[in-house]
C-alpha cells in the first residue's frame, strides 16, 4: 500500500508529454509518414469533422474548401440556433463514412495533415460538400462556381438566417480567448 502511494507521488513529479497538433503524434495513434504530392491514398474513410477524414492511418483534409467548425453555430429561419459543424459532420458520415475513398495528395498543412482531393465511387466529395452548402470554396478557385450555384439555390449554410464563413468564425473565436 505504501509502495503505491510513493509511486503515485513520483508519477506526479515526472514531466508529462503533451500532444499538440503538428509536432507530435497523438497518443495511441500509429505514425504513418505523409506521402508526397501526386501520390494516392486509398482506404476506408473515417470522418473526423466536416472537412477532415482518417484514411489508411493518415489525417486528411479536403483541399480547396473549408467547412464549419464542430462548435460553430448557425440560425434556422424559424429562429432556432444549432451546431452547424456537427450537422455537416453527420452529412459527411452519411455520404462517405466507412466507405472506400481515394485521396490524391496535393501537399500537407501546418498541422501535418495530408491535403488532397477526395473521391468516392469516382465522384469528388469536396464538390459534393460545397454543392450542398456544407462547405465554402476556400484557398483557391477550385469550387468557386459550385459555391455560387449553392448560394443561388439557397442550399445548406446559404439557406439559414445566420451562418458564418468558417474562417471568419475561427478569427472571431480567437479574438475572444
Amino acid at each position: 500500500m505504501k509502495l503505491l502511494a510513493v509511486l503515485a507521488r513520483i508519477a506526479l513529479l515526472l514531466p508529462r508529454r503533451r500532444w499538440t497538433p503538428g509536432n507530435q503524434r497523438a497518443p495511441g495513434r500509429r505514425h504513418v509518414p505523409a506521402p508526397g504530392a501526386g501520390s494516392v491514398i486509398t482506404g476506408k474513410a473515417w470522418v473526423t469533422d466536416g472537412d477532415g477524414l482518417r484514411v489508411s492511418g493518415h489525417r486528411v483534409r479536403f483541399a480547396g474548401l473549408d467547412a464549419p467548425e464542430l462548435d460553430q453555430w448557425a440560425k434556422h429561419r424559424d429562429g432556432t440556433w444549432f451546431k452547424h459543424g456537427r450537422r455537416v459532420k453527420r452529412a459527411l458520415i452519411r455520404a462517405v463514412g466507412g466507405r472506400y475513398v481515394e485521396v490524391t495528395v496535393e501537399g500537407s498543412d501546418q498541422y501535418g495533415r495530408v491535403l488532397g482531393r477526395v473521391t468516392c465511387d469516382g465522384k469528388d466529395v469536396g464538390a459534393w460538400l460545397v454543392r450542398n452548402g456544407h462547405a465554402v470554396a476556400a484557398y483557391g478557385d477550385r469550387y468557386k462556381d459550385i459555391e455560387n450555384e449553392a448560394r443561388r439555390e439557397g442550399r445548406g449554410l446559404w439557406s439559414h438566417d445566420v451562418a458564418f464563413d468558417p474562417r471568419y468564425w475561427r478569427r472571431r473565436q480567437a479574438g475572444r480567448g
